[in-house]
């Protein structure tokens, strides 16, 4: 039963938090009009009954009195024919529009045996009301008895023991406490009129602010700080106004603050980027141009030395020290391609990329299809660098941690968006838990590179099912110089570039 009461509780109050506001004032002020009006109506009717009837039973018994004392001064309960042409006589003199009463019966009873000796009107009323009478009153020497429709007056004669019996009807009675009761109900309509009115009122002085709250609030969860709320009153809506607008004012500052300090990151990160590939580029020609090149000497001397030696014994060490001169010259050529590939500069996005897939397929046995769509033209130098880059980190993420056997690169353009995708059949991994764990420095630096021209990093991933990399990037090729990197089209040394144990931590953190 207990849980029975509860459920209905609920739904109760599912029902009634369900509506507004200004449906509940109204509802408020509406039923309590109502619970007091019916209230006072059934007092009114209630006390104005009792108060008619007893006039009416004072008045009955007044007359009958009157009645009573000229039948016996006359002797008239000896002659029947006169008693009741008397009687007849009484009943339509009192029943008149003169008077405030309708007799509906008289007629004198001998005490002795019942006997009726006179009467006038209808006399059946008389044994159908006196079954049940609903109340007895007690007059002196006489009796009332009110019933459903009249009320019965009984009096001795003077000097006599028969009793004059007179019902006066409730007729009147009736219309009155009826008309009191309609005046009653255009009153409670007029009140209930008046009192919507004023709720309407009410519940728009009340609902007003707070909907224009509940909008301005809407505005700032979508980014519109510069909404603000007049303050209609200095109630507690009003406060809550005042503390609003505070609120947002501090939300407009702290966004402002935020705003400079990711422009400020992301110059600084823009910088560190730059001065990483321009580092990468002088170490990738250093190596290309003076180690090289110096290893490729060595390789000539030993040569010429070997065809001079005339110890044969010298010549097998002389061929093993060019094995391993020829080695470290491959290793020097590979680490200058992987700093900085020079197909990326000569020959574009696409063909250093199929370098480095190829490259990776035979290094770490991954079969990877590399597809692109779209791409027609050379993107800005920036931008290629970044992407070759995303590419690069992405690849590596799958040989270090995927445990991958099959991957997929894609490189596309279309609809001003230049898309990378790269997937993978690996372990997976749960990006919330990599994240608080502070083990997504690659994917940081991904993100921080397609944030350079605007772009944006998603991440599908979950243990088991492989991961899915999602890069976008802005970009018109209508106008290919408005992608440039931030900070690219700045004047020459206005780009703060840090110093080189900074690179050296970028470069630690990206590749």
């Amino acid at each position: 039963m207990k849980e029975r009461f509860v459920s209905w509780g609920r739904c109760l109050w599912a029902i009634v938090g369900g509506v507004s506001i200004r449906v509940k004032v109204l509802g408020i002020v509406l039923g309590v009009i109502v619970l007091l009006s019916a209230f006072v109506i059934v007092q009114m009717r209630s006390v104005l009954t009792d108060k008619l009837l007893d006039e009416l039973a004072a008045q009955g018994t007044s007359i009958a009195d009157s009645i009573a004392y000229e039948i016996a001064s006359i002797g008239m309960q000896a002659d029947p024919a006169t008693l009741n042409f008397y009687l007849l006589n009484r009943q339509i003199h009192y029943s008149s529009s003169s008077h405030n009463t309708l007799v509906t019966y008289i007629y004198v009873e001998d005490s002795a045996d019942g006997a009726i000796l006179g009467a006038a009107g209808d006399m059946s009323l008389a044994d159908d009301e006196a079954v049940a009478p609903l109340a007895t009153h007690a007059h002196g020497l006489s009796t009332v008895e009110v019933g459903p429709s009249f009320v019965e007056v009984a009096v001795p004669l003077p000097n006599s023991n028969d009793l004059l019996h007179m019902a006066l009807a409730r007729t009147n009675i009736e219309a009155t406490v009826r008309s009191v009761t309609m005046q009653l109900l255009a009153i409670t309509l007029l009140m209930m009129a008046v009192g919507f009115a004023a709720a309407i009122f009410l519940t728009w002085i009340l609902a007003r602010p707070l909907l224009g709250l509940v909008s301005a609030t809407q505005s700032v969860a979508q980014g519109d700080l510069s909404r603000r709320v007049p303050r209609w009153a200095n109630d507690e809506i009003g406060e809550l106004s005042t503390a609003f607008n505070q609120m947002v004012e501090s939300l407009a500052r702290a966004e402002k603050e935020r705003s400079a300090q990711a422009k400020q990151r992301e110059r600084y990160v823009s910088g560190v980027i730059l001065a990483q590939e321009s580092e990468r580029r002088r170490i990738a020609r250093e190596l290309h141009d003076s180690t090289s090149q110096s290893l490729t000497s060595l390789l000539v001397g030993l040569q010429n030395l070997k065809a001079a030696a005339t110890d044969p014994r010298l010549e097998p060490k002389i061929d093993e020290l060019r094995q391993v001169v020829s080695g470290t010259l491959e290793e020097v050529r590979a680490l200058s391609w992987r700093l900085r590939p020079s197909a990326l500069d000569d020959l574009g996005l696409q063909v250093a990329l199929q370098h480095h897939i190829e490259d990776f397929c035979q290094r770490y046995g991954v079969q990877v299809d590399y597809v692109v769509r779209g791409l027609v033209d050379r993107l800005p130098p920036e931008m290629e660098t970044s992407i070759y880059r995303i590419v690069q980190e992405g690849l590596t993420n799958i040989a270090r941690y995927a445990d991958a056997t099959h991957a997929s690169v894609i490189v596309g353009y279309r609809h001003n968006m230049i898309r990378v995708i790269i997937e993978d059949n690996g372990v997976g991994f749960d990006p919330g838990i990599v994240h608080t764990k502070n083990k997504s420095l690659g994917l940081q630096g991904i993100r921080e590179r397609a944030g350079l021209f605007d772009g944006s990093l998603t991440i599908e991933s979950k243990p088991g099912s492989g991961t899915s990399l999602f890069v976008e990037i802005p970009y018109s090729a209508e106008a290919p110089g408005s992608a440039e990197a931030p900070g690219s089209a700045e004047a020459p040394g206005s780009t703060e570039v840090p110093d080189s144990a900074e690179v050296s931590y970028a470069s630690e953190s990206v590749a």
